[in-house]
């Protein structure tokens, strides 16, 4: 099952303040996110690491550390600070895990 967009707002904003957040977020804070998850996703459109198509349709394997990525990007709007290594670190586990597969399989002989 896939993601929502106020699912995204809802897990940033829980990173952002550690967990303390109501059941929705105000219009505030899910604009300002809103910017953040949007130039998070063109970011990682044009730079090459995963292309997401929609953020209102986020594939669950990728929620967290997507989550984890606009969190950074969106710390200091919210009084933390942003970390580019770790934004990196996100950004190369996102690579991991929109990944190709190697497809090894049985080598088939033809004799002519």
């Amino acid at each position: 099952m896939s993601k929502t967009r106020q699912q995204i707002q809802f897990k940033v904003l829980s990173i952002l303040t550690g967990g303390d957040v109501g059941f929705t977020p105000s219009a505030e804070d899910a604009n300002t996110i809103d910017g953040y998850i949007d130039s998070e996703v063109a970011e990682l459109n044009s730079d090459g690491t995963t292309y997401i198509d929609d953020p209102n349709d986020l594939d669950d394997g990728l929620f967290v550390t997507f989550c984890k990525l606009v969190a950074n990007g969106a710390a200091e709007e919210f009084g933390a600070q942003s970390n580019e290594q770790a934004a990196q670190g996100f950004r190369n586990r996102l690579r991991v895990l929109t990944r190709q597969t190697p497809g090894y399989g049985p080598q088939i002989v033809e004799f002519f």
